[in-house]
Order: C-alpha cells, then structure tokens, then sequence
C-alpha cells in the first residue's frame, strides 16, 4: 500500500507471516511486561510529586 507520500507504508505483516509465532509471541510477552514494569517504576517515583501537587492546590482553593 502507497502513503501520501508515494512511499511503501510498513504494518510489519511479513514478520507476522515469516511463520516463526512462538518466537514473536514470546518476545512480545517479554516487551509487554517490561513496558508494565517501566510505568509501574514511573508511578511509584511520581507519588511524591503528586501528593505535592495535590497539597499546592489544596491550599489555593482554600485561600
């Protein structure tokens, strides 16, 4: 399929019919839950900062 541009657009369909599926399957399982873990990470580092913020405007609503 053409883009706009006249260039060839990529859906990454060959990789899905090169017939290796347990290997896909596995490395997407293994990038699902590192994506999981990174934002889990982020959450836990941001708590700090959100408590912060929700006092901040705490107090400018009450002022």
């Amino acid at each position: 399929m053409k883009g706009n541009d006249g260039n060839k657009r990529e859906f990454l369909t060959e990789i899905i019919e090169s017939g290796k599926d347990d290997e896909i399957l596995y490395q997407l399982y293994k990038e699902t839950a590192r994506t999981i873990m990174l934002v889990r990470d982020r959450l836990e580092r941001e708590k700090p900062l959100e408590s912060k913020l929700e006092t901040i405007v705490e107090g400018e609503i009450i002022e």
